[in-house]
């Protein structure tokens, strides 16, 4: 369901794969942003500003896929609006500097 509502709103996720945590050691990062249950916390990431952010599961809301869909979008447009602050907030005072 998240390739389908990605595609809604015109990210193609088709050609994109989840990677294991382990492929990334080597790769730095400035900001870790976090979904699910609970905080991550892995060792690389150490040096990262890491953020939590919690949301509600969209699998778990319902056994109806039509429920599970709503619930998929609404949490899809509750990220995207997260982002958006993220980059006011994080990410465009760094850039003017």
């Amino acid at each position: 369901m998240t390739a389908e509502i990605m595609n809604e709103i015109g990210l193609d996720l088709t050609q994109n794969f989840a990677r294991r945590l382990e492929e990334l050691i080597d790769d730095k990062f400035d900001y870790v942003i976090t979904l699910g249950e609970r905080p991550f916390r892995h060792h690389n990431f150490q040096a990262a500003e890491t953020f939590h952010w919690k949301f509600d599961n969209p699998v778990a809301a319902s056994n109806d896929p039509e429920k599970q869909l709503r619930v998929f979008r609404m949490v899809r447009d509750q990220i995207a609006q997260r982002l958006r602050l993220f980059i006011i907030v994080h990410i465009r005072p760094q850039a003017s500097s």
